[in-house]
């Protein structure tokens, strides 16, 4: 992108899916990342990564919960999920939230946290007590500390999806550019 495009300057920064949503709309972004595929036609998405989720658990409680594939996630009824806000990722928490009430979890019942999404040290730390779990991809299972396991989830109930996001009217070749180096198909 870089040697195909000097002139253009790319910023990455965090945000939610919502705030990036509501930023495309606004013209303040070009594309974006996000967990929800909007069903806006002012908008085109392609699908860039599906991650299968498995769960962060005390490693005690992953000794007690695991089977030799992993942990069903109906197992983990009585522990706290530790979420996000749904003002986040409206769609994909209601997704998620769905899929742990089919399980026999009730997300309803979990803690809140009004200051927001709870950074990964902190889940760390709480997952650790043994009382809650956490959702997590593989790759998370590197930087765990000894008393804290990752472990699939049987069956991959839940597949966190990650879309690249741009307005549909858009015409500039550096943003396709960068569209298409984003495309799974291509790599």
């Amino acid at each position: 992108m870089a040697a195909a495009h000097p002139l253009t300057r790319v910023e990455v920064s965090h945000a939610s899916t919502a705030v990036q949503l509501a930023e495309l709309e606004q013209g303040q972004l070009d594309a974006a990342l996000v967990r929800e595929c909007p069903a806006d036609e002012r908008f085109d998405a392609m699908l860039v990564v599906e991650e299968p989720l498995g769960v962060a658990l005390a490693a005690a409680t992953a000794q007690r919960l695991a089977e030799p594939g992993g942990v069903q996630l109906r197992r983990l009824a009585g522990l706290n999920w530790l979420g996000f806000p749904r003002a986040e990722a409206p769609a994909w928490h209601d997704q998620v939230t769905a899929t742990l009430r089919a399980h026999g979890i009730s997300p309803d019942e979990q803690p809140s946290h009004p200051e927001g999404a709870l950074i990964a040290e902190v889940k760390v730390a709480a997952v650790g007590t043994g009382r809650a779990f956490a959702l997590a991809p593989p790759g998370w299972a590197q930087q765990l500390p000894p008393e804290v396991a990752w472990q699939p989830l049987i069956g991959n109930p839940l597949v966190r999806r990650t879309w690249a996001v741009w307005p549909a009217l858009a015409r500039r070749r550096d943003l396709a550019a960068l569209i298409a180096a984003l495309d799974p198909t291509r790599r």
